[in-house]
């Protein structure tokens, strides 16, 4: 995941510039990593990673709010490297910033990073703008 963070440095920069527009939303910020398990990893061990990671973003500013999901495939065509996705959702791009302005050196989200390294490789991510949609009346 240290790849991963180093990659939405420049997301980073740029949402920093239009996260005051984006404050008070309708919608949630979901940002959703593809990963792939290391040699001898189980899923078990990916669901109390999330976890872990989920519990330390919760202590920075911003990511009370948060939710995390791991999605394995089940039924799929092609996956190609991809073992199975993480999924974190925050409530507006302002509190995602703030999340990720919260991973610094010596942090818990860092800590979680270092302790789970070897384990999985997440090397890309995408950012994502969920809207609810409703049936039509």
């Amino acid at each position: 995941m240290k790849v991963m963070m180093q990659c939405l440095f420049v997301l980073v920069l740029l949402l920093v510039v239009s996260a005051p527009v984006y404050s008070a939303s309708e919608f949630e910020v979901v940002q959703i990593w593809a990963c792939e398990m290391e040699e001898g990893t189980t899923e078990v061990q990916v669901e109390a990673i999330a976890a872990e990671y989920l519990k330390a973003v919760r202590t920075v500013e911003g990511g009370a709010g948060a939710t995390m999901r791991v999605f394995f495939p089940a039924v799929v065509n092609n996956t190609g490297l991809t073992d199975f996705y993480f999924v974190l959702n925050a409530k507006s791009f302002t509190d995602w910033g703030k999340i990720w302005d919260g991973y610094q050196e010596g942090t818990a989200l860092a800590a979680a990073d270092e302790k789970n390294a070897g384990k999985l490789v997440c090397p890309d991510s995408m950012l994502w703008e969920a809207h609810v949609v409703e049936p039509a009346p």
